[in-house]
């Protein structure tokens, strides 16, 4: 696979370097066609169900002195943490050469996939209230795109919350492999997928396809540094055991259900690793597999499905993962 990136700051340079009317205009074509900026707009236009554009509430706020009543891009916070902004940004931008690590993604798949993959990486300081987000949308011809935003806005907020503290080292390091290289990978596993016709009817093989795909995107997230997100994630012996038994009784009581079948919500992963038992026994299964057989074994999985997957991590003889034997 080939992972072609474009690697955009206007949504967040932009905001943060205009300072008047008269700046705003002498920017205007930029700030309307930066291809961060026009990524950002479309997250938020969908995300909070407005029109507005980033150069349309700019406008409002230098003229008026306030942001608009909705605020939609929340200029308010960007302007009354501008100072730490630029100073967070300017940081990234002196170590902009080590946020993207896609490379790493594209070694996952076989050498004779060559299917190009196309994306926008996007860093910003205004926008939807999230620290990192995935759109994919389609032009009027239907070729579709997909882009991936960092709000740095939300930075500091989502390290302290998530991870317990915040350093310049340690958020480049969760924006290149815990964002980029996580949902990189699930993109390209979802581009594969497609290329390959691997279809799952039953909603129990879409549970197992999950469990693989999302299971061994956690793990190139922290594979760099496994004993701090062993900390992080508290992840015992006890807990393993009692995530892999709800596992796999999600997949038995799943097995009579397609995957175009309503699906309960408690069914699906979360947004953290921790917030669902599928995640963190696929990243568990993951992990064990590439410790044991090497990288070489997952992308090995990757062609052959998540039943080979499954029986790989069995082998091990680590808490078993239900599985019906192939006919």
């Amino acid at each position: 696979m080939k992972i072609h990136y474009t690697l955009d700051d206007s949504a967040a340079r932009l905001p943060l370097t205009i300072r008047s009317a008269d700046a705003l205009w002498d920017h205007a074509a930029e700030l309307r066609g930066g291809p961060g900026v026009q990524l950002v707009e479309l997250t938020t236009q969908y995300v909070l169900n407005t029109g507005a554009t980033l150069f349309d509430e700019m406008a409002h706020y230098f003229e008026e002195g306030t942001p608009s009543e909705a605020d939609p891009y929340a200029l308010a916070y960007c302007y009354a943490h501008r100072g730490q902004l630029e100073d967070l940004l300017s940081d990234l931008h002196d170590a902009q050469s080590g946020l993207v690590a896609l490379h790493e993604v594209a070694e996952m798949f076989p050498i004779a996939f060559t299917r190009d993959l196309q994306l926008t990486l996007a860093l910003t300081a205004v926008g939807a209230p999230a620290f990192g987000y995935v759109r994919t949308y389609s032009d009027s011809e239907g070729e579709e795109y997909h882009g991936m935003v960092v709000n740095l806005a939300q930075a500091r907020a989502h390290l302290e919350s998530i991870l317990g503290q915040f350093s310049l080292d340690l958020l480049i390091r969760v924006i290149r492999h815990g964002f980029f290289n996580h949902e990189g990978f699930l993109l390209a596993y979802a581009n594969y997928r497609q290329a390959t016709g691997r279809i799952t009817e039953k909603l129990s093989d879409r549970l197992k396809d999950i469990l693989m795909s999302r299971g061994i995107a956690w793990y190139l997230s922290y594979r760099h540094d496994l004993a701090f997100y062993d900390r992080v994630l508290n992840l015992d012996d006890i807990r393993l055991s009692d995530y892999v038994d709800r596992c796999n009784a999600t997949i038995t009581n799943s097995r009579k259900k397609r995957a175009t079948d309503d699906t309960p919500d408690e069914w699906l992963p979360g947004q953290q690793p921790n917030d669902h038992y599928l995640d963190l026994v696929g990243y568990y299964a993951a992990r064990a597999i590439a410790a044991a057989h090497g990288v070489a074994r997952l992308r090995e999985a990757i062609v052959q499905g998540a039943e080979y997957f499954i029986e790989t991590y069995n082998a091990l003889g680590k808490p078993a993962i239900n599985l019906k034997p192939r006919l």
